[in-house]
């Protein structure tokens, strides 16, 4: 299979993540690849990889370098996730199900 192209599809601007984009050919390679070129860029503590539809309707594999005050940003997400989540079944793989907490409206 053809390797697939991937391209920066921001320049480097430390205000904004740095997204690799490709279009889907072979999910756990090109998750790989980007995953390697995002940790080599500058400043890269993590990456988040997911899959985003184009205006065409194609399926694009999008991953953002992550340096350490966005992935600070990140743990705090879930962390406040974690508090307004509700206990659930275990994940499959990386597959989660995750069930808000229902609210009580007091009246």
């Amino acid at each position: 299979m053809p390797e697939a192209k991937i391209k920066v599809a921001q320049k480097v601007d430390p205000k904004q993540l740095t997204q690799f984009v490709s279009t889907i050919k072979n999910a756990e390679q090109q998750v790989g690849e980007h995953i390697i070129q995002a940790l080599e860029h500058e400043d890269t503590v993590a990456v988040l990889t997911t899959v985003v539809m184009d205006s065409a309707g194609g399926q694009r594999l999008v991953s953002a370098a992550l340096n350490p005050a966005r992935m600070q940003q990140v743990q705090e997400i879930l962390q406040a996730a974690e508090v307004e989540r509700e206990p659930e079944d275990p994940c499959v793989g990386f597959h989660c199900l995750v069930k808000a907490k229902p609210t009580s409206e007091a009246g």
